[in-house]
């Protein structure tokens, strides 16, 4: 190859190589978060329903879920067998329909009183190993038990923290007391000697979510005092056009991904299915470019 031939082939290669960019990310993480009501879709309540109708809103969850095909599901108010949701386990139910081969479901309540079951609580479902898998509940009160789960995965040859959360309904001082719990857990996770990356760096490397119940503008609730501590940001936090509750008519955002700064949003949306009384919230995420 003569001179010219040479330096055409190296214009071509730099051309491409500006195009995509020599330090452009490889693998994007597909996830999702959803608030499963207990299997009760979007009907007010779940008393009274019967495990066929349990069963049949869960089936439609599913099929959503294998439309969006996300490698890493977080889901909220995923019950064990319990007296008013049929009695079986949703988590484990999901994960064979779908299905997602590791799982991993911690448990915020779980009561048998007169010999009546109750128990729930967050989960995450994956379609690769989930490790360091932990579950964490909040102090219970009076209405409802809350909590969180947390695990590693590996993404992009490196371990990921991920969590799925769910928060206090009622009370911004009980949620800024459970952001606190979620902020010291996971930078205990993040000193561990395993978050050594494979280039001998630590990185905050995590992915949080769920139903956090509590507003971008406001500022001194528990999301973005997670959010600030942690060094983690939200997609588009002040946009008016994500709002996830109720999801007949959706006026608040209440259901949020948040990634640390070594990360990126490549997409981000709402579902529009009306599967629960929250509306579903997806992203791809990918290594921010160095």
């Amino acid at each position: 190859m003569n001179r010219l031939g040479i330096a055409a082939v190296l214009f071509l290669w730099s051309v491409a190589a500006a195009s995509t960019g020599c330090n452009a990310p490889t693998t994007t993480l597909r996830v999702a978060t959803l608030n499963l009501a207990h299997g009760r879709g979007i009907k007010s309540s779940q008393f009274g329903l019967t495990k066929e109708e349990v069963v049949a809103h869960l089936d439609a969850v599913a099929e959503v879920i294998k439309r969006e095909d996300p490698h890493l599901l977080a889901v909220q108010e995923a019950d064990v067998p319990s007296f008013w949701s049929g009695y079986f386990d949703h988590v484990a139910y999901l994960a064979g329909s779908v299905p997602f081969p590791f799982h991993y479901h911690g448990i915020h309540l779980d009561a048998d009183l007169l010999n009546v079951e109750l128990g729930y609580g967050t989960a995450l479902m994956a379609q690769r190993q989930l490790e360091s898998t932990a579950s964490y509940a909040f102090a219970a009160n009076w209405y409802h038990a809350k909590g969180f789960t947390v695990a590693q995965i590996e993404f992009d040859r490196d371990p990921l923290l991920v969590a799925s959360i769910h928060l206090d309904s009622l009370s911004a001082d009980i949620r800024r007391k459970q952001g606190e719990q979620i902020v010291g857990i996971v930078e205990e996770y993040l000193h561990q000697d395993g978050w050594k990356l494979n280039h001998g760096k630590r990185e905050r490397s995590v992915v949080l979510m769920g139903d956090f119940n509590s507003r971008w503008d406001q500022p001194d609730d528990a999301l973005r005092l997670i959010a600030s501590r942690l060094d983690l940001q939200a997609y588009k936090p002040e946009s008016g056009e994500l709002a996830t509750f109720r999801s007949h008519h959706p006026r608040t955002r209440l259901d949020w991904i948040l990634i640390s700064s070594d990360l990126e949003f490549a997409d981000y949306r709402v579902w529009s299915d009306r599967i629960s009384d929250h509306l579903g919230v997806a992203a791809q995420i990918r290594r921010r470019k160095q």
